[in-house]
């Protein structure tokens, strides 16, 4: 097993009110300092979104390099890294239904106490794969949606127990699709929202900011989902700023929804994180004439801006938010080329 580098950052710094709508005035630069190594496997880039638990270990997927098979890329596991670096445990849909290898893992979702969960796409249909913090499969509810019809991309769990999922579903998967569900599975309510039929329509007439590709739709794939400490989801749509996102309640209620503004249209919201009643979002793209750096957006539950930091890349590959809590911020690379990064950004 090949050894890789691995980086913890610190870095003290002074928290700044700052005008919602400023990008290029008064911001934090978050600093790096130290360095430790982990043990990892063939790194070549992440699938999804990395994720912090409460006590700041974080879970990522690495995509192998040698991997040239879709089946093969959606069976890697979900690594979890504790904060010193050490490789902790791995998770694996192909675990969870040993008895279908052809099982596929799509978006994943870890909460406060460290219990992992993953959407599996069977021939059957989709499912929820629930570990315990050792690894110990303990959850597989079969979803009320149609494998055929919805290509999953992004999963959350709320603590009352129901599951939010979003996708695309339509015509080369153009439509974005979300939907609540109860812990055994059955629906509870869908979500579509007037934003998610223009996102439908601009991809459709082949907008670069949502057709990226020839299917699917960045309005949904880029984005990302946490559960606030109000026990709602609030889920981030990826296009440009200003960021929009959906605060959706256990019940499938879109109770607000909130819009994050950096005055720079060519900065994409990337991450939300959720600690202590605050979201962080991070987005990525030119900050400050950088095309390395990430500015970060502190806000209230209600979108009310608190602080902004700024993170520069490490070499040449930029950062992206992994988690946010008592001891600051965690990133991780874009691309992990042939290290992977853990960078840690201190609040004071």
């Amino acid at each position: 097993m090949k050894v890789f580098s691995v980086f913890l950052v610190g870095a003290y710094c002074v928290a700044a009110m700052l005008c919602a709508k400023q990008v290029g005035g008064q911001v934090i630069e978050l600093k790096t300092t130290t360095k430790v190594e982990v043990a990892l496997g063939r790194p070549g880039g992440m699938i999804g979104r990395a994720i912090c638990d409460g006590a700041g270990n974080v879970y990522t997927r690495e995509l192998d390099q040698q991997s040239s098979t879709s089946k093969t890329v959606f069976q890697l596991p979900i690594q979890k890294i504790t904060p010193t670096g050490v490789l902790a445990g791995t998770f694996r849909v192909i675990d969870a239904f040993p008895e279908d290898t052809n099982s596929l893992g799509k978006g994943g979702f870890v909460d406060h106490d460290g219990r992992v969960y993953q959407i599996a796409m069977r021939e059957d249909g989709i499912y929820v794969a629930g570990f315990a913090r050792d690894g110990t499969v303990n959850v597989k509810t079969k979803l009320d949606a149609e494998r055929n019809l919805v290509e999953p991309w992004h999963l959350a769990v709320f603590k009352s127990g129901e599951y939010l999922l979003t996708g695309t579903t339509g015509k080369n998967n153009r439509t974005p699709f979300a939907a609540v569900f109860a812990a055994n599975g059955q629906i509870v309510k869908k979500i579509y929202e007037p934003e998610d039929e223009e996102a439908r329509r601009k991809a459709e007439m082949g907008d670069a900011r949502y057709a990226s590709s020839n299917t699917g739709n960045s309005f949904v794939s880029s984005g990302d989902v946490a559960i606030g400490s109000d026990g709602n989801a609030y889920l981030l749509h990826g296009t440009s700023s200003p960021a929009l996102v959906y605060v959706i309640s256990p019940t499938g209620e879109v109770v607000r929804k909130l819009r994050v503004d950096t005055a720079n249209p060519d900065l994409t919201p990337r991450s939300v994180k959720s600690y202590a009643g605050r979201l962080a979002i991070g987005f990525g793209g030119w900050v400050n004439t950088d095309p390395h750096q990430n500015l970060i957006k502190v806000t209230d539950l209600q979108g009310n801006p608190l602080a902004d930091y700024v993170v520069s890349a490490i070499g040449d590959e930029s950062l992206f938010m992994a988690g946010y809590g008592p001891e600051g911020f965690t990133f991780v690379p874009d691309l992990t080329k042939d290290k992977l990064y853990l960078v840690k950004a201190k609040l004071p």
